[in-house]
C-alpha cells in the first residue's frame, strides 16, 4: 500500500525542482536524499509539512514559504480570512499634505476590490482639497497581494507601465496601471469598481516612507514609483524581498509559495534586494514624517517657482 506522506512529498518535491528560481544552483540528487531522511517516519500528508519547510530554505531565495491548508490560497481565496484585513486609511495633514497609510493585504478577489476602491475614494476624496503633496505609508507593508495596492494608488501612479517580473529564462512580465486596473501583461489581477480617478494635478511631489517592515509586495508597491518624478524615500531600507512568489497547492490544500521571478522598474533596473531610502532616518515614525513633509513643501515650492 503506498504511504500518502511519500507520494505527498514527491509532489511537493516535483513543483519545487520544476519552479525554484535558482534551481539551477542545487544537487537536487542530494536534496531528495536529505529530505527523504528528515521526513523518515512520516504517514500523513501533515507529517511531511516541516520536511517541505526545511526543502524551502535550501533555496536561497529568502522568500519561499509554506502555507498549511488552513492559509493557504485556497482558503484565502475563499474569503475565509477577510475579516483580517486591514484597509487604507486617509487624512489632510494641518499642513496640507494627505497622508494615506497603505497596509498590506490578503483577501479575497471580492475584498481587494474594496481594498482598491477604499484607496481609490480616499485619493479622490483628499485630492479635493488641493493638497500641497502626497505622502504614502509603507511602513507597516509586509505584502501580501500587490495588485489591489496598485489598482487603488494607481491616481499616483499614472496610466502605464510600472514594472516587471524577470524571470530566469523567459521574458519578462510586465505590471502596469491602467484605467483603474492593475495589470500583469495586458490582464488585469485587481481593479476598482469605478474605472479609476485622475488626479487634478500631474506628478505631485510624493514622499514614500518606509522601514524594514516594508516588504514583498510592500516593496513592489514602493519600486513602482521609481522613476517617477517628485518622488522621494524616506525612512529606512526596506527588508529585501523584492521577489515574486507564485502559489502552487498541494492535494490537501496547503500552498507552496515559491519563488520565480525578480522585481524590475519602470527604468529597467533589476533587483533582489533591499531598497535604501533617499533620506535615511533613523528614529520613529514621527521623525520620518517631518523630514518627509519639509522634503514636500520645498518640492512644491520650487515647481511653483517655475515659469
Amino acid at each position: 500500500m503506498p504511504n500518502p506522506a511519500d507520494e505527498y512529498l514527491a509532489a511537493a518535491l516535483a513543483i519545487i525542482e520544476q519552479h525554484a528560481m535558482h534551481r539551477a544552483r542545487i544537487d537536487w540528487a542530494a536534496v531528495r536524499l536529505a529530505a527523504a531522511r528528515h521526513a523518515a517516519g512520516a504517514f500523513t500528508p501533515a507529517d511531511t509539512y516541516d520536511t517541505i519547510r526545511w526543502l524551502l530554505t535550501q533555496l536561497d531565495d529568502r522568500h519561499s514559504f509554506f502555507a498549511p491548508p488552513d492559509r493557504g490560497d485556497i482558503a484565502i481565496t475563499s474569503g475565509a480570512y477577510d475579516q483580517e484585513a486591514t484597509v487604507p486609511t486617509g487624512h489632510l495633514r494641518t499642513d496640507g499634505i494627505a497622508y494615506l497609510h497603505v497596509p498590506a493585504f490578503r483577501g479575497s478577489p471580492q475584498h481587494g476590490t474594496r481594498y482598491a476602491d477604499t484607496l481609490q475614494t480616499q485619493i479622490a476624496q483628499l485630492d479635493t482639497a488641493d493638497p500641497v503633496g502626497w505622502m504614502v505609508d509603507l511602513t507597516e507593508n509586509s505584502g501580501g497581494n500587490m495588485w489591489p495596492m496598485l489598482a487603488g494608488l494607481g491616481p499616483l501612479l499614472a496610466d502605464g507601465p510600472l514594472g516587471a517580473f524577470d524571470f530566469p529564462n523567459q521574458p519578462p512580465a510586465i505590471w502596469s496601471y491602467r484605467a483603474g486596473q492593475a495589470l500583469l501583461d495586458e490582464v488585469a489581477l485587481a481593479q476598482t469598481s469605478n474605472g479609476g480617478y485622475h488626479l487634478r494635478v500631474t506628478a505631485p511631489p510624493v514622499a514614500l516612507l518606509i522601514t524594514t517592515g516594508t516588504a514583498s509586495s510592500g516593496e513592489a508597491v514602493l519600486l513602482a514609483f521609481c522613476g517617477l518624478p517628485n518622488t522621494c524615500r524616506f525612512g529606512a531600507s526596506t527588508r529585501g524581498l523584492t521577489t515574486a512568489n507564485q502559489g502552487f497547492s498541494l492535494p490537501d490544500g496547503a500552498t507552496i509559495m515559491m519563488t520565480v521571478a525578480t522585481f524590475v522598474d519602470r527604468l529597467g533596473r533589476v533587483y533582489g534586494q533591499a531598497l535604501a531610502p533617499d533620506q535615511h532616518i533613523d528614529g520613529d515614525a514621527h521623525n520620518i514624517q517631518t523630514r518627509a513633509a519639509a522634503w514636500i513643501h520645498a518640492t512644491a515650492q520650487a515647481r511653483a517657482s517655475q515659469p
